[in-house]
């Protein structure tokens, strides 16, 4: 049985979750969706939806608050819904086992005192509290679910673009109203927050299109940098001039490409066409005056690891 056959038969269907989809690939066809946003310039635009079923069990489910909300209520119920049981309490008890130590704890405005990873959930401890939660996101959607089992409280919070952190505070300003804590307006601490990295973010950028607007020499013919590359993780990546541009495509993305200028030397200011996955400075690395190499960096929000992509 397929993962997708399997979840469907063993959680979706048992739990009423009508509007539930595995897999990312009928997205696009479900009747009433949401779409993906991110921010470019300033400005929030949509981007497509991602296409993730090769890694479908870490971020392919689409759903509702309120399919989602049966899910939910089957955990804070040891694993019953309608008073049938769906999955065993024995299974719930041990996905909020620590297995892991993350550190001591401790957030903004009250004091925790641990951070610890169960099977698939955080785990800390809040006015009290024992605190079961994740957040979740894929290319235009973030999200967070967060269970209080002591309360029999779950809290739900859904977005639909991926530039926020509204989906953290708002769960948080929740959880202080239900505890009688003082209103702390989290999602104003965030955004000032944002605010200043974002402003910190610009600086830099402009910077580096400052550098571009000196149309710095590259350290070898444009010609040299043209070619088939490889990666053993990715796969095949190709450097072209286009329209008197010079872009990289990839083979697993063939509808997006990053544009390259020129920083001096054998560096390039990368912007992809795709705004998800951000701008970066890429270096392509030379051997006795010949390109070997270049390493491809995307937002960290898409991959935090760097790619090594090597000519052929």
């Amino acid at each position: 049985m397929q993962w997708e056959d399997f979840i469907k038969s063993r959680i979706f269907d048992p739990l009423e979750m009508k509007n539930t989809l595995a897999l990312s690939k009928d997205f696009p066809n479900a009747a009433n969706k949401c779409s993906p946003y991110t921010k470019a310039e300033g400005k929030l635009v949509k981007i497509p939806f991602c296409q993730i079923d090769n890694l479908a069990s870490a971020g392919s489910i689409s759903s509702s608050v309120n399919d989602m909300s049966h899910w939910v209520m089957m955990q804070l119920d040891n694993g019953k819904y309608k008073d049938q049981l769906v999955v065993p309490v024995s299974a719930i008890v041990q996905t909020r086992l620590p297995h892991s130590i993350l550190g001591n704890g401790g957030v903004l405005f009250n004091e925790g005192h641990f951070a610890l990873y169960g099977l698939g959930w955080f785990l800390q401890e809040y006015c009290g509290r024992k605190i079961v939660e994740h957040t979740g996101g894929v290319n235009g959607f973030v999200t967070s679910v967060t269970l209080i089992p002591e309360e029999k409280l779950g809290i739900i919070v859904f977005t639909n673009t991926d530039q926020n952190l509204f989906y953290d505070a708002l769960k948080w300003d929740i959880m202080d109203a239900y505890f009688g804590k003082p209103y702390r307006n989290y999602s104003n601490v965030y955004l000032n927050s944002y605010r200043s990295r974002s402003a910190s973010e610009q600086k830099k950028d402009q910077g580096l299109k400052d550098s571009v607007a000196m149309h710095l020499k590259t350290g070898l013919p444009i010609s040299a940098y043209e070619g088939n590359y490889f990666n053993d993780v990715y796969g095949n990546m190709s450097v072209v001039s286009e329209s008197g541009e010079l872009k990289m495509k990839f083979s697993h993305h063939p509808n997006m490409y990053a544009k390259l200028e020129s920083l001096g030397g054998n560096r390039f200011y990368a912007t992809f066409s795709d705004p998800e996955f951000n701008k970066a400075v890429f270096p392509f690395h030379v051997e006795n005056g010949k390109v070997t190499s270049v390493t491809v960096k995307v937002a960290d929000f898409v991959e935090y690891n760097p790619y090594e992509f090597t000519k052929k």
